[in-house]
């Protein structure tokens, strides 16, 4: 009899599991065809269902954007030798065509043996990275960390240390 009941309880189980594997197959084809139908939905932008002055004024702010960005990372890269050319990103904007709302350089922040280059290199870089009209944070910390280390670099020159405090 314990073998019947042994068998009789795997049967079952076996058929809940079929069950339920039958209920996630039809869960499945619902998201598949929701997801199929979302992809195929499309945007018309022939009609004319905006405000054209909303329309300008979101452009003319894409524009703006692009112009004090590039300003902004050229102003940088003028300043002191980098090591990679300007990174910038980007965002479509409402007419289809890309603009900067971002972007980085790269400094070449080796520092050269001698102590009067590198204090050289310490001020350009100091002056590179804080030149631009306003800061962004990885431009007052690269100008802070120029700046401490030109400290530095003037304290050694001065024979400065801590044992002779």
């Amino acid at each position: 009899m314990e073998i019947y009941d042994s068998y009789q309880n795997a049967s079952s189980l076996y058929q809940q599991i079929a069950i339920k594997k039958s209920e996630l197959s039809n869960i499945d084809k619902k998201e598949f065809e929701k997801s199929t139908f979302e992809k195929s939905d499309t945007v018309v932008l022939g009609e004319k269902n905006y405000d054209e002055n909303d329309y300008r004024r979101v452009l003319d702010k894409f524009k703006n954007k692009d112009d004090e960005i590039r300003t902004h990372e050229q102003t940088h890269a003028s300043g002191v030798q980098t090591t990679t050319a300007i990174n910038y990103n980007y965002q479509v904007g409402p007419d289809g065509k890309l603009y900067a709302t971002g972007g980085s350089v790269r400094f070449d922040t080796s520092i050269p043996q001698d102590p009067q280059s590198a204090k050289v290199k310490l001020e350009q870089l100091k002056d590179a990275s804080s030149s631009v009209g306003y800061l962004s944070g990885a431009d007052a910390s690269i100008a802070q960390v120029a700046n401490l280390n030109k400290m530095l670099l003037e304290s050694l020159k001065e024979g400065f240390n801590y044992e002779n405090r």
